[in-house]
């Protein structure tokens, strides 16, 4: 019946037509994908790979949910999927996220209840990898491409190239309003402060940086997000601490 009562609370036209329109029919009767209030898809010519070895349940990627932390209006969902999308697990977008994947290129999400803030920019015009349970706040941006050509005059007019892959680990917790941007790698268990600018190779950090700043920078080591929500509710009772809906 839970089950039942979420798939009634989406929108159940666009829901069945994501779901027949962008996966082959044994997936997609399984209703993969939950779409949540009004959504346009500017290209299907892409594909979208479920790369879940065989585990696909209903609702198992979730598009456009409400974010109760915003209070504002948003804009409508839009994905324009001309590449390829994977996702390997559990996945949740909260309203007005925005999806560019570009001819040829190839998006990896790698699922485990990850979660997308409101009004999320992910631009993928070559390769951007998601690792496992990567959270990241509202009003962020991905763009693995620079977008405009610059030439370096005192080096013989040499015009570096536009795009390079953005990888990110495992377990990584990005704050508001941060963008990260192409080049950037982020080694599992980082801390993005809200407001940065991630513009480089960090995989080789310390564990449990904290990277703040923009352009972002380690501020700290040994600092972690904690996931398990079990904790979380008695650490807020040790604290007096209510999660209030904005």
């Amino acid at each position: 019946m839970g089950l039942l009562r979420t798939f009634l609370k989406t929108n159940i036209f666009y829901t069945l037509w994501f779901n027949f329109k962008m996966l082959p029919f044994k997936q997609a009767v399984k209703l993969p994908f939950f779409i949540y209030g009004q959504m346009t898809m500017r290209s299907k010519k892409g594909k979208i790979v479920l790369d879940t070895n065989g585990e696909i349940h209903p609702g198992m990627v979730k598009i456009g949910k409400n974010d109760y932390y915003i209070a504002t209006s948003v804009q409508r969902t839009i994905w324009n999927i001309r590449g390829t999308l994977v996702i390997q697990g559990n996945t949740r977008f909260m309203m007005g996220s925005y999806l560019l994947i570009a001819d040829n290129a190839t998006l990896t999400i790698g699922g485990n209840e990850e979660i997308f803030g409101t009004n999320l920019r992910i631009l993928c015009f070559e390769q951007i990898t998601l690792g496992k349970n990567v959270r990241i706040a509202w009003d962020a941006q991905i763009m693995d491409s620079s977008f405009h050509y610059i030439e370096q005059i005192e080096k013989d007019n040499a015009i570096p190239k536009l795009t390079e892959p953005i990888i990110l680990g495992d377990n990584i917790w990005v704050g508001n309003r941060t963008t990260i941007s192409k080049g950037a790698k982020i080694a599992s268990w980082t801390v993005v402060a809200s407001n940065s600018l991630v513009n480089k190779d960090f995989s080789n950090c310390e564990p449990y940086c904290l990277l703040a700043g923009a352009p972002a920078k380690v501020k700290a080591t040994g600092l972690r997000r904690i996931f398990d929500v079990q904790r979380e509710k008695e650490l807020d009772a040790q604290y007096h601490y209510t999660r209030t809906h904005l």
